[in-house]
């Protein structure tokens, strides 16, 4: 390890560094950065207030954002006990049945595999803390009448 040189009070000194401007010598291009679109911004900028890891969606941003918010508020409701991940599952699924429509599903939990179809625009996968939230949604067919 490098000493650092001393004054003669025996103190520290600290040592200057320069900074040196070397001009460019030719300019390179450099691609245009891609914005993303508002509503992802947007999005993730509410999943970082909230404390919410987004994993993977495909969903609408304004049910993404109504999943996020529900999930913590359902959280921030139960702070002085252990949140019960089937509650929390059956309040986010009767919500979005609700809202959207039947045929929703919901897995909250530490520690689970899963294997599912989901609809078009109808999945998401995101974790607070230590839960992870699988939200998805099914195609619902009425059943056919065979007595006929």
């Amino acid at each position: 390890m490098e000493k650092r040189p001393e004054s003669e009070n025996g103190k520290r000194l600290r040592c200057k560094r320069e900074l040196v401007h070397c001009p460019p010598t030719r300019m390179l291009s450099v691609p245009r950065v891609m914005e993303a679109p508002f509503g992802e911004a947007k999005l993730a900028a509410i999943a970082v207030e909230l404390k919410i890891l987004l994993r993977t969606a495909d969903m609408p941003g304004p049910m993404q954002e109504r999943a996020l918010r529900c999930t913590r508020s359902l959280l921030d409701a139960n702070l002085e006990k252990r949140p019960n991940p089937t509650r929390i599952a059956m309040s986010l699924k009767k919500e979005f049945d609700g809202v959207y429509g039947p045929a929703w599903h919901c897995i909250v939990g530490k520690s689970f595999g899963s294997f599912v179809t989901h609809s078009s625009g109808g999945f998401m996968y995101f974790s607070v803390d230590n839960l992870c939230f699988l939200i998805f949604k099914t195609e619902v067919r009425p059943l056919s009448n065979t007595n006929a």
